[in-house]
Parts: structure tokens; C-alpha cells; sequence
């Protein structure tokens, strides 16, 4: 089954849960051109968040990308209410749920540093092309090098028009 991360994305934006999307889905959403194979999103750690990404994380069927299908491990709230990731499944395509990214940073440290963005009604934070390519600055494997390099180039050709 192909991935829909878009809709997975929606279905995230519709349970209420406070996040910022991060990794190669945000710099696509702001143009730049990348191919992406899951969602990356740093949540809000609260009791209150967590709850409601267990309830739309029930809805999706999700269970740890670590372990084989047959094997079903789904994420607790302790886990969700951690700095740590969590790599899943779902029935719409992967989801990762950072705890923190890169320095140790949270959902109220790239939250302020994310930017609105609206899809199909909904208005998402985005963490802006200036701090995904300085959470990469650092990175050691080409992949991530190359990523910087397009985001660095993407936020020159903004800046110019």
C-alpha cells in the first residue's frame, strides 16, 4: 500500500493534537524539492496532547516501525510524554513523533520558530527553511548534506523573488 501523507497529515491536523511539522515534509510544503517517505512531527509533551495522539494514533492502527508486522507494539503515553521518538506505522504511511529534535529542542523551542500554514482549511506550524537547514548544519550523512544544500538554495530563490 502506497503512503498518503497528505491525508495522514490532515488526519493529524483534525484530532487537535499541537505539533510542528519538521523533516523533509516541511521543507516540501514550503517548495522545496525533495522526496520524503514519512511524516515528522515534534509534539506538544503534555498530558493533554498525548491523550490525543493516542486517540488518533488507535484510529490509524499504529504500531512501532522497529518491530516486524506480526509484531504489534504500540506507543504509550509514558513514551509519547518522553523527549525520545517514536518510528510508526499507520495505515496511511510512516509517522515519526519526536519528542525533540536535533539539541535537545522541544515543541516550545520550534514552535517559535516554526510558521503558519494552511492546508486544505487547516492551518499547521511548519518549521521554517532557516531552522531546518540550521538543525542540518551539523549533519554528517550526505543525505542530510544534500537536503541542507537544497533547503539553503530554496531559501535563496525566495529571497530573490
Amino acid at each position: 500500500m502506497e503512503p498518503d501523507l497528505r491525508a495522514l497529515l490532515l488526519e493529524l491536523a483534525d484530532c487537535g493534537a499541537d505539533f510542528v511539522v519538521v523533516g523533509g515534509i516541511a521543507a516540501v510544503l514550503q517548495g522545496v524539492p525533495l522526496a520524503t517517505f514519512d511524516l515528522d512531527v515534534v509534539h506538544s509533551r503534555s498530558s493533554e496532547n498525548v491523550l490525543k495522539l493516542l486517540e488518533l494514533l488507535a484510529r490509524l492502527d499504529a504500531s512501532s516501525r522497529l518491530r516486524p508486522p506480526s509484531e504489534v507494539l504500540r506507543p504509550g503515553p509514558e513514551a509519547l510524554g518522553g523527549p525520545g521518538h517514536q518510528l510508526l506505522r499507520t495505515r496511511l504511511g510512516p509517522l515519526d513523533l519526536l519528542g525533540s529534535v536535533e539539541g535537545g529542542l522541544g515543541f516550545e523551542e520550534l514552535e517559535g520558530r516554526s510558521e503558519p500554514f494552511l492546508l486544505e482549511g487547516r492551518t499547521l506550524r511548519v518549521l521554517s527553511l532557516q531552522a531546518l537547514a540550521e538543525l542540518k548544519k551539523d549533519a554528517t550523512s550526505p543525505k542530510d548534506q544534500l537536503s541542507r544544500l537544497m533547503i539553503l538554495e530554496t531559501l535563496r530563490l525566495k529571497q530573490e523573488s
